[in-house]
């Protein structure tokens, strides 16, 4: 078999057809992090997570001539009206008010004073892959525990999105329980995935840009295997209205193949696979799984996000020890 053949196998086996061995009936329905699990990280988090800092975006509108608002966006809670000025906008005149004068006078808005967060993970088929400490989708729960500590420490309201077989998300939570409620949510049991299509990523991101109040911060947690110029699209028009940050969970065996001879691969049609790789394969593949990197946080630079990487054997402290994580998760 060719090098070029078993590269593309292996590429293959990676982002599409790999899954880990198929576990009995028991482990699949255990959560991702059980009760204590979930105490421990918290009691860990709370000796290292730095304070959580201000979200700097200012806000659109303006306060007295051209200087700006201290707050985020105009708000969504009415609390005045005043009479008509010329440059305001129409579509925020109070019509019965001027119906009953014969003034015009436009609606004042209370502007929010407070950023919320969103945290976004991707619990897909893809996700459910590790070889060695944990799988990607144990550690992607795990780093937005971070985030969700850090959200509750600074007393932030925070909520969270579940991209799985179909998409679910929590109310907005804030106080104490926040971190203890959004894990739960977030480690209920991920069996193999039984639906034939998964929800996009593209898709939910377009929501997400619907929804989303003008200062909100979204993070969004995956292995972003599919991030589509489509995708990064809806990113760029994100980055206008909220921070946006984006942290990569991979395993180490998808940047480097262990050099183990008869290498086994199980896809999901069952069929498994032995391979007698030479070290030219491993050397193409690294080079491909370099090139395939690369260019994925090049995408995302393009369009303004910073690309935070953490592996499924790396510490959560990595996640505040690498260039543009301060802006999202305080300073080391």
């Amino acid at each position: 078999m060719s090098s070029k053949s078993v590269l593309s196998q292996l590429s293959g086996w990676l982002y599409k057809l790999f899954k880990p061995v198929q576990p009995d009936a028991l482990v699949v329905k255990q959560p991702i992090l059980s009760q204590q699990a979930i105490n421990q990280l918290g009691e860990s988090l709370s000796q290292m997570v730095p304070k959580a800092t201000l979200n700097p975006k200012a806000s659109e509108s303006l306060k007295q001539g051209e200087q700006g608002s201290r707050f985020l966006g105009s708000g969504m809670e009415y609390e005045e009206s005043r009479l008509y000025q010329p440059g305001d906008e129409v579509r925020r005149i109070n019509w019965r008010l001027m119906a009953r004068t014969g003034q015009a006078y436009t609606k004042l808005f209370q502007e929010e004073r407070q950023e919320s967060w969103t945290l976004l993970v991707d619990q897909r088929q893809s996700m459910r892959f590790g070889t060695q400490q944990r799988l990607k989708v144990t550690q992607a729960v795990r780093v937005a525990g971070y985030y969700a500590w850090q959200a509750q420490t600074a007393g932030l309201p925070i909520d969270a999105i579940r991209l799985s077989e179909n998409v679910k998300s929590t109310p907005i939570f804030e106080g104490r329980s926040s971190f203890e409620q959004l894990m739960e949510f977030l480690s209920i049991p991920q069996p193999p995935m039984t639906v034939q299509k998964e929800p996009r990523l593209h898709d939910e991101l377009l929501e997400c840009q619907k929804r989303l109040q003008v200062g909100s911060r979204l993070i969004i947690i995956s292995d972003f295997q599919d991030l589509d110029d489509a995708t990064l699209n809806v990113m760029a028009a994100l980055q206008q209205k909220v921070m946006l940050k984006a942290v990569l969970v991979y395993d180490a065996v998808e940047k480097h193949l262990p050099a183990i001879s008869g290498l086994k691969l199980k896809g999901l049609s069952g069929r498994t696979q032995a391979h007698s790789l030479t070290h030219q394969d491993y050397q193409a593949y690294e080079t491909w799984a370099q090139q395939y990197f690369e260019t994925l946080r090049q995408k995302l630079s393009n369009v303004g996000v910073t690309l935070i990487e953490i592996s499924t054997q790396d510490d959560l402290l990595k996640l505040h020890n690498q260039p543009g994580s301060a802006q999202t998760a305080g300073a080391a």
